[in-house]
């Protein structure tokens, strides 16, 4: 009998991110507020710069100043609004400082750079255990308001036992920014996918990959050769000595993960208790990003069976199997025919390729798809918000994508044969149909212009038993396979507890996340068995 799959609960653990997908192509991107659900507030309708409240000169980059060792608390620099058109709202009690950092660790001498960072005290001091640096998805995206968003989400326990140490990753937001000054055309959101011709073709991904490469190198310069994830954790090591701690604990999400994984392998003994939630493969993003076909098929019957529940209003299937057969032909339909939105945009099949995909890491997501396919199965869009029009940018920040490419393609090498990528997207587009050969296609790291200049860091057994992981059965973004493969990599360091659930970001609310969570955080006690 085929199991019924239950749409997931919707969850407030998301954050944008290209590794994650997720939020930051959520419909409302591709398709604005027509199909969005109305807005509540006003949101800008310009293109945001991510670097836009950064007042750190590019001289920064190369002066001669010697690192710091401690952290000033003051004000916070004005919030850097997230790819997607939100901001967070800043607990007032959010302190920020900044520090500064060698730019490049393996030549101490070529100058420091600028790391924002922001803590938030628990409001029980007479409980406190230490120090939890929360770090979310991306890479790419702003994390020094991230300690804020937490605080409606991690269990009250754990906030009154801990103080949380946010920053902006190096080359992000109000650290000091990488910039490659690419197009709005290059930076539009559904090209965050890169999604090959509907005939399989990857001639234009080629050249597009190769551009935003050369165009990345010729702007930002050797800046961008130096940000990488053993960076980032080298980064967060000078952080917690600045703190004054022997160890820091850690949260990370998504990509989170990744940069959690590295830190507690080059740092074990600096780890106190580490948290992994959604785990990225141990071969990093690139290893991630493959894995999306196979994530988005485990995913998908979520959404297929809240589709086909409202078969009798929204007329896409009245099975799982019917909305998928749907699903391909709204996809072909829009390929020879896209559908016209507002403000000259269209919609055509890789959009709604990557609307769909988006989509499956929320529940909460899931009624925004079903306006979404209706109107490309009908051909009539529903009415807009109120206001008109979109409220949401329809480009990626720059800066946002710059840090993104620079940290993906400096981690790891990615081949340069042009026919790999042909050859490996054919293959995953028979095997997972669902993605078209996305996860299998080019970024622009085959072209980079900086090679890696260490061996990517691995995930190893060696330190100690301090690493829980959390993770959804079913996660479009960071598959389960890779979940299973980074606890089989630390061997005995880390226990998982896997959820009967789908989408991307457990669920803090549940208590068979919640309570093992805390233990962990409170006692160090981990699970006896995954």
């Amino acid at each position: 009998m085929t199991p019924v799959h239950r749409p997931p609960r919707p969850r407030t653990t998301r954050r944008p991110s290209p590794l994650a997908g997720g939020a930051l192509l959520a419909a409302t991107l591709l398709l604005g507020t027509a199909l969005a659900e109305p807005a509540t507030a006003a949101a800008p309708t310009t293109e945001l710069s991510l670097s836009s409240q950064s007042t750190l000169p590019q001289s920064a980059l190369t002066q001669s100043t010697l690192p710091q060792s401690t952290l000033v608390w003051g004000a916070c620099p004005a919030p850097t609004p997230l790819a997607n058109g939100t901001d967070y709202p800043r607990d007032p009690r959010e302190q920020c400082a900044t520090l500064r950092v060698p730019r490049d660790y393996q030549h101490p001498g070529a100058g420091t750079i600028t790391l924002a960072v922001s803590r938030i005290r628990t409001a029980d001091p007479a409980h406190r255990l230490g120090d939890l640096a929360v770090v979310p998805g991306g890479p790419g995206g702003s994390g020094l308001d991230y300690p804020s968003q937490l605080l409606g989400i991690l269990p009250p326990a754990v906030l009154n036992s801990y103080d949380l140490i946010g920053f902006d990753e190096r080359g992000v937001g109000n650290s000091t920014p990488v910039h490659c000054g690419l197009s709005a055309a290059d930076r539009a959101a559904e090209l965050n996918y890169p999604y090959p011709a509907p005939n399989g073709d990857i001639t234009g991904n080629l050249a597009f990959a190769k551009r935003v490469a050369d165009t990345c190198a010729a702007t930002a310069g050797d800046y961008l050769g130096d940000i990488s994830t053993a960076n980032s954790a080298r980064d967060l090591d000078r952080i917690r000595t600045a703190l004054g701690v022997p160890k820091l604990s850690y949260l990370g999400t998504s990509y989170g993960t990744y940069l959690g994984q590295v830190y507690a392998t080059m740092f074990a003994s600096h780890t106190d208790k580490v948290v992994l939630d959604s785990t990225v493969a141990p071969g990093g993003v690139e290893q991630g990003v493959s894995l999306y076909g196979q994530g988005t098929e485990q995913s998908f019957p979520a959404l297929a069976a809240y589709l086909a529940e409202q078969d009798a209003t929204l007329h896409l299937g009245a099975t799982e199997a019917a909305v998928r057969a749907t699903y391909f032909r709204l996809a072909a339909k829009l390929d020879t025919a896209p559908l016209r939105l507002s403000e000259g945009r269209v919609l055509d099949g890789n959009g709604f390729r990557a609307l769909t995909f988006s989509v499956l890491t929320n529940g909460a997501y899931y009624p925004l798809a079903a306006r979404a396919w209706q109107a490309a199965d009908t051909g009539v869009l529903p009415p807009p918000g109120p206001g008109g029009g979109s409220t949401l940018p329809m480009v990626i920040p720059d800066n946002f994508v710059a840090a993104q490419d620079a940290v993906i393609c400096n981690d790891t090498p990615w081949p340069r044969d042009p026919g790999y990528y042909a050859k490996r997207t054919a293959a995953d587009r028979a095997r997972y149909p669902l993605s078209n050969g996305m996860p299998g296609n080019v970024w622009p790291c085959a072209f980079w212009h900086y090679r890696p200049t260490e061996p990517p860091v691995r995930a190893n057994p060696a330190g100690p038993r301090n690493i829980l992981m959390l993770q959804n059965h079913r996660d479009p973004d960071t598959a389960y396979a890779g979940a299973r493969q980074t606890l089989h990599a630390f061997g005995h360091r880390a226990a998982m507890v896997t959820l009967d659930a789908t989408g991307h970001g457990v669920d803090f609310a549940d208590p068979k996340v919640a309570d093992p969570f805390t233990a962990f955080l409170l006692t160090g006690r981990l699970p006896a068995s995954n």
